[in-house]
């Protein structure tokens, strides 16, 4: 399963890529003082996805790892609790919950293309209309250990799967910030404030 850091760029690549929507990219354009000023690389919509990638591995907490928290019931309630946060801060609704919503569910995506060596293997992505645990096979992630009392393992083999997590990841979130960038070039339909 991938560690926080490949967690982490994926949720800021979805932020990234959300913005480059035309109803999100307002959103933050319309906090700048001229819009064709570079755009901050943190937004509140960054934040907000970088968490919501984090978020389903607060179950480690309750020793119930890949259970309830990485599940469809989980996104359904991110999704539900995203429109309603959206909706009263005034952001574009359908947007901010289909980015946070695909914020959340690559976390999901990502251990289950991870390599995963406790029992039982996978996850309960259909939980609560399953509890059947899923995994891909690929194994395109390494898994991180969490035996910090050994420490060539948790070092060195974290280190070597954090390698490959960004080897993977940075390419995609590069592509996020270059297709946000691109829809803020003068000529993109955005003009500054009052004209």
């Amino acid at each position: 399963m991938p560690s926080p850091v490949g967690h982490l760029l994926a949720g800021v690549a979805t932020a990234w890529m959300a913005e480059a929507l035309p109803s999100l990219r307002h959103r933050v354009d319309a906090n700048r003082p001229l819009a064709t000023a570079a755009a901050p690389a943190v937004t509140p919509l960054v934040l907000l996805c970088a968490a919501l990638a984090l978020a389903p591995d607060v179950d480690i907490l309750f020793s119930s790892h890949r259970t309830a928290t990485h599940s469809a019931g989980a996104l359904g309630l991110v999704v539900a609790a995203a429109a309603l946060a959206a909706r009263w801060r005034g952001w574009p609704v359908l947007a901010t919950t289909l980015a946070c919503g695909i914020a959340f569910e690559s976390h999901v995506f990502l251990d289950w293309l991870g390599h995963d060596g406790t029992p039982p293997l996978g996850l309960m992505a259909l939980w609560p209309f399953s509890d059947a645990y899923y995994i891909s096979g690929t194994d395109v992630f390494a898994d991180v250990s969490r035996r910090y009392w050994k420490p060539e393992e948790f070092i060195f083999k974290n280190a070597r799967s954090i390698g490959r997590e960004l080897a993977i990841l940075v390419p995609v979130a590069v592509l996020g910030w270059i297709l946000r960038a691109r829809t803020r070039r003068p000529g993109h339909g955005l003009r500054p404030p009052g004209s």
